[in-house]
């Protein structure tokens, strides 16, 4: 157990890692550096290698406490808290207080003048934690069949194959719109709709049942590698049969993407523990152990610093130099305020629970979380 919590932390904890350089390429890089730099060119691949982060979270699930469908309505509820929290830090502020680079603006062909609307549309952009959120509700929805793992592969499968056919389908009422494209939508008002990307979660939750069974991490590993290659040749396939269809839009991807997106992934996760298996113990591994158990804030960190970083730097104006410049500071500084953030949660904790506890005890107690 203590092999599989190591392998998980480490692949959860370099995938947001490396949301950093995808983020920051995403919100500073020119056109040309995108496409034609060095930087651009293995932030692309990078690009592909993220959803591990959804299969983790599906294999994390099987070992959660909490399983029940109120449990999981909880969760879901205080992730979409968050995930609407993080637009509205994102974007809403810089909105009001006029600093949003006007030609982010054109490029969700929205209007400068309208405030209103504009932040309305920010606030309600579907990302990763609202997928999270709504991914939760999803399996507490489905709490009975899915504590068989052939309905939970089941139903995964449906998703990737329905996935294209029902992609942008509304009924013209904005609000009910509003979750479709929450569902399924094609715009990018939603970056990761339930359908296809719920399947990765549920893939992750799939091969995480394999492995509470055989409780084997070689008999384990073997099933996994054959699972990776199995999607990704089938996906592989589709896509080369119909390339604009099954791969056409990464984030509104057919089934043949998804399937090969889902084989990478889980070769992704193959690889992590092979690699925990070598790797030796040291600072950078706590690192990454650190950035996995505060995944969460770290995200939410990351994201508000490279934000609110245009307003130094601006949308889509830096060359790959600049921006490899700010990677390493916009790593070092998101461990720098979580580590501060975590330091006052603790003294605050302490200051209602326990008041009795020395300052040396708060520094203690955050030193060690940093270790665990």
């Amino acid at each position: 157990m203590k092999t599989r919590l190591q392998s998980l932390d480490f692949v959860r904890g370099m995938s947001v890692l490396m949301l950093i350089p995808l983020h920051c390429m995403m919100m500073y890089a020119t056109a040309d550096t995108w496409r034609h730099s060095e930087l651009g060119q293995f932030v692309q691949i990078l690009e592909k290698g993220t959803p591990v982060f959804l299969v983790v979270m599906g294999v994390s699930f099987v070992f959660s406490k909490r399983q029940l469908p109120e449990d999981l309505t909880l969760r879901a509820l205080k992730v979409l808290g968050i995930g609407y929290l993080l637009n509205f830090m994102k974007f809403d502020i810089l909105l009001v207080l006029g600093l949003f680079p006007e030609n982010l603006l054109l490029a969700n062909k929205l209007d400068a003048s309208m405030l209103s609307s504009n932040m309305l549309h920010f606030f309600l952009l579907g990302d990763i934690l609202q997928l999270a959120g709504f991914s939760l509700l999803f399996m507490a929805l489905f709490y009975k069949p899915f504590k068989n793992k052939w309905n939970v592969l089941a139903a995964a499968l449906i998703i990737i194959i329905l996935s294209k056919e029902v992609s942008g389908f509304r009924i013209g009422i904005p609000i009910l719109d509003y979750f479709l494209d929450i569902m399924w939508g094609d715009q990018y008002n939603v970056y990761f709709p339930l359908f296809p990307w719920l399947a990765f979660i549920l893939i992750g939750r799939f091969v995480g049942m394999i492995f509470k069974e055989k409780n084997d991490v070689s008999k384990f590993q073997n099933t996994l590698l054959i699972y990776a290659f199995s999607f990704f040749i089938i996906g592989g396939l589709l896509c080369y049969i119909d390339y604009d269809y099954h791969f056409g839009d990464y984030y509104h991807i057919g089934a043949g993407g998804t399937l090969m997106l889902v084989g990478f992934n889980l070769f992704v996760l193959f690889m992590g523990q092979v690699i925990t298996q070598y790797l030796p113990k040291g600072k950078y591994l706590q690192l990454i152990n650190y950035a996995s158990k505060n995944v969460t804030v770290f995200y939410f960190l990351q994201w508000v610093i490279i934000d609110w970083g245009m307003v130094f730097f601006g949308f889509a104006q830096l060359t790959q130099e600049i921006i490899s410049i700010l990677i390493i500071v916009y790593i070092t500084l998101t461990f720098l305020i979580l580590y501060v953030f975590n330091l006052l949660s603790i003294k605050i904790k302490n200051a209602l629970f326990n008041p009795t506890k020395s300052e040396e005890e708060y520094s203690s107690n955050v030193y060690q979380k940093t270790l665990d």
